[in-house]
């Protein structure tokens, strides 16, 4: 459908509100409790004004006597060849009392684990606000801080277009060595400065353009589990406010890999719309799919091997082509062998072992495969109570794979832009580069990531994802790269 919106409407969010008022018929979406998003080529100009607004909103009087703490981790950030987390604190203490708080577990890359969040909140505790500065994981820490620690005012100053997650109310967090999403807070205002973000190593903007494409794979995964009974939450008018994310992506995204401000910024605004439908949905499934499962299996790995860990978005890039490719290989594997749905319904307890053998040799103690199991017999048990909305799914399957290819784009389109924006295809184009065998075993085993529903389910549920046909979806996958780099 037609929905009166632009992205323009970012900074008039009453507009966006009452479109989501307007298509809300189940009353299911959460309220938009974020005042304010910025996004500039001097948008770090209005911290000071923005910060006191909102201070006064909270019933704190702005001046000497108020404690501000700028969240950041210790990594370097340019703004005009200045230090840009100095310009924040000088802005800052120039009004207020101005605390910085490092958050530094020793990693190449700051991990969000209960260590982080308790340290970032006792820290923050008695602040009458927090200002973050950095990337999606600073964000994270920085929300969960405040809403631990009862801060009433967080501002956000977004240094890259990496993630969409600056303008949700979720974090990415660790748990039992297990990435998952926590509800968390909205920021009151978020401050995306166009210098900065063009300013950014490319490699983070190209992260960013992997997470934003995305929407052309995830959807695909919350569009099946709707119609199988697995998630009542699907909501067409999210989609539709996707889709305005999306305009014009032909045109601006080789502009990304060039580090072109003008295209940085239209990236910067995509994600933050982005966000905002995850926030809103009151589920990231919209946004996330097995393309996300896949990036958070591959960090849990690398989390319990205290090995580095990568950039999420750039992994979702890379995952969104291998996703594609699984919904390919599965669509296809229908067609030329039919499928009985009988067959999809085994004895859930049979596939116990099978599970906590797949991470014995990451976890000989049974701790991750515990975890991992207890939200997987979840999932199988809500999809047996569903037996007979997959029955019907499948009677219409025909409809149901036009209708899953009208919102979804195949391998070969997400592989051409990724391309073209200049960020990771495959898996081997990412910094560290796994090794062969653990992309297949992180793409075999990503469906017991989390409860939720995807391709990568049907495919084990149907027994089409044994080795030989993970490693068919990953040649899947390769060949629409290649095809990429040829211009095909």
């Amino acid at each position: 459908m037609a929905l009166d919106l632009a992205l323009s409407d970012l900074s008039h969010l009453d507009r966006i509100r009452r479109v989501l008022a307007e298509n809300d018929p189940n009353g299911q979406f959460a309220a938009l409790n974020m005042a304010e998003v910025h996004v500039s080529e001097n948008a770090l100009d209005l911290l000071p004004e923005v910060l006191a607004r909102h201070l006064t909103a909270a019933g704190r009087t702005p001046g000497p006597g108020t404690r501000v703490c700028i969240v950041v981790d210790p990594v370097l950030i340019l703004r005009q060849g200045a230090d840009l987390k100095a310009m924040v604190q000088e802005l800052i203490g120039a009004h207020h009392h101005a605390v910085r708080v490092v958050m530094d577990d020793g990693h190449p890359i700051l991990h969000a684990d209960e260590k982080v969040l308790d340290a970032a909140a006792a820290a923050c505790a008695g602040a009458d606000a927090i200002v973050s500065v950095g990337g999606g994981t600073i964000t994270d820490v920085a929300k969960i801080a405040a809403e631990r620690a009862g801060v009433p005012v967080h501002v956000v100053i977004q240094t890259a277009a990496s993630v969409d997650g600056f303008t949700d109310n979720f974090a990415v967090v660790l748990q039992n060595g297990v990435k998952t999403t926590l509800p968390s807070r909205w920021p009151e205002a978020v401050l995306t400065d166009t210098q900065v973000i063009a300013a950014a190593p490319q490699y983070l903007n190209a992260s960013g353009f992997g997470e934003l494409l995305s929407m052309y794979s995830a959807p695909g995964d919350w569009f099946l589990a709707a119609r199988m009974g697995m998630d009542k939450r699907f909501a067409p008018v999210l989609l539709d406010m996707l889709a305005l994310c999306g305009e014009g992506v032909e045109d601006w995204s080789a502009g990304v890999g060039r580090a072109d401000p003008d295209a940085c910024a239209r990236l910067a605004t995509a994600l933050a719309m982005r966000g905002i439908v995850t926030g809103v949905g009151g589920t990231t499934a919209s946004l996330s799919g097995m393309e996300h499962l896949v990036s958070h299996m591959l960090d849990m790995v690398n989390g319990e091997l205290h090995a580095p860990t990568g950039l999420h978005g750039a992994q979702v890039g890379v995952g969104s082509v291998i996703r594609a490719a699984a919904w390919e290989e599965f669509r296809d594997r229908v067609a030329r062998d039919g499928l009985p749905v009988a067959r999809l319904f085994q004895d859930p307890a049979s596939a116990e072992p099978a599970l906590r053998d797949a991470f014995a040799w990451l976890d000989p103690k049974g701790r991750i495969g515990g975890e991992c199991w207890s939200r997987y017999r979840a999932k199988l048990d809500l999809w047996h109570a569903a037996h007979p909305q997959v029955e019907a799914a499948f009677a219409d399957w025909d409809a149901l794979t036009a209708e899953h290819d009208r919102l979804c784009f195949g391998a070969g389109a997400i592989a051409r832009y990724l391309h073209r924006a200049g960020a990771p295809m495959r898996f081997a184009d990412l910094e560290p580069a796994p090794s062969a065998e653990r992309i297949h075993w992180v793409t075999g085993n990503c469906q017991f990531m989390r409860e939720r529903f995807t391709v990568a389910d049907l495919l084990l549920l149907a027994g089409w994802w044994t080795d030989a046909d993970v490693a068919r979806v990953l040649d899947r996958a390769e060949a629409a790269c290649a095809a990429a780099e040829r211009g095909a």
